[in-house]
């Protein structure tokens, strides 16, 4: 009896240690991105790989969770007279696509939600190991997620 009274508590007791490690992980995430300044227009300019921004971007939102690699998402919006500005970095292929735009976010859902029509993407040769770098646009191309994935 004691024997599955022992295994009872110790089973509680690596259970009740691994949520506690997860949330312990989560948390210092978190805490790392927030204090990483999210909203910072300076990500986008890195995953555009342009010195920098059309002033017209605002209400940046972006997401970066990962550890080993380079996943960046940035959701704004933008004057659509600058759009163009933002295809300077890199040279971009467009291709037509349909969807929400917020869950095109390679890191995680960011943004408002907007139905996307066009993808400009690129697989740089200086991503050593592989990636992309892709914007997703609405019609009137006034708001845009951007990606940056590099291995």
């Amino acid at each position: 009896m004691r024997s599955l009274q022992a295994r009872v508590i110790l089973a509680g007791t690596v259970v009740v240690s691994v949520v506690g490690a997860v949330a312990f992980t989560y948390g210092y995430i978190e805490r790392v991105n927030a204090r990483d300044h999210l909203k910072n227009p300076a990500r986008i300019s890195f995953i555009l790989n342009l010195q920098e921004l059309p002033s017209s971007v605002r209400d940046t939102e972006c997401s970066a969770r990962a550890i080993t690699d380079i996943i960046i998402s940035c959701a704004f919006k933008i004057d659509p007279t600058d759009f163009e500005l933002l295809l300077r970095g890199w040279d971009f292929k467009s291709q037509k696509i349909n969807g929400n735009g917020r869950t095109y976010g390679e890191d995680a859902p960011v943004g408002p939600d907007f139905e996307a029509v066009t993808k400009y993407v690129i697989h740089p040769d200086s991503f050593k190991n592989g990636g992309l770098v892709d914007l997703v646009t609405n019609r009137d191309r006034s708001l845009v997620v951007a990606n940056r994935f590099e291995e």
